[in-house]
């Protein structure tokens, strides 16, 4: 791991940090495997920060990332923070994804909202991933209206609510 990295992650928790951090990972491709290396298994206060980061590079430039979304996939299960979780289904979100990773997609998304104590922002994000494989997987979409649903009936979340409108879900 790069120390160097940790120790700028860890420094401060601000925007200004968070786009030098970005700025250095887009700069060379080794940088980028570094910072996602610290999104993965950097420690419970790099790491969040790193994903985050690895977000805005999403939103920049998702193609860059295409490397690194079969070691993110295979993360998801093991994510422990709520924010990890969060970010790291904004970036899928954000980035083309093979086929071969919908299973693996599709299962965490779904156990995640049938999760009571899941946050509303990880239910969300995983509702619009699962609703972006609508198209090809149809078969799926009653049982994902019948969580949004439940999910509505025992949270005030306009914000799900907005989310699942526009996702085509309700």
């Amino acid at each position: 791991m790069n120390q160097q990295l940790t120790e700028q992650l860890e420094a401060e928790a601000s925007r200004a940090n968070t786009d030098l951090v970005v700025a250095w990972a887009m700069a060379d491709d080794r940088h980028l495997a570094d910072l996602a290396e610290a999104a993965l298994n950097g420690s419970p206060v790099a790491a969040p920060r790193a994903m985050w980061a690895l977000s805005i590079v999403a939103e920049r430039d998702s193609q860059s990332l295409a490397p690194f979304l079969p070691q993110l996939v295979a993360a998801l299960p093991q994510l422990s923070q709520s924010g990890l979780r969060r970010l790291a289904c904004k970036i899928l979100m954000l980035c083309p994804l093979p086929e071969e990773y919908d299973g693996q997609i599709v299962d965490f998304c779904f156990r995640m909202l049938e999760q009571p104590d899941e946050p509303i922002g990880v239910k969300a994000n995983c509702m619009s991933l699962i609703a972006n494989r609508l198209s090809q997987y149809p078969e799926l979409k009653p049982e994902l209206k019948a969580i949004v649903v439940d999910i509505l009936n025992t949270t005030q979340s306009r914000g799900f609510a907005s989310r699942a409108k526009k996702c085509g879900v309700i």
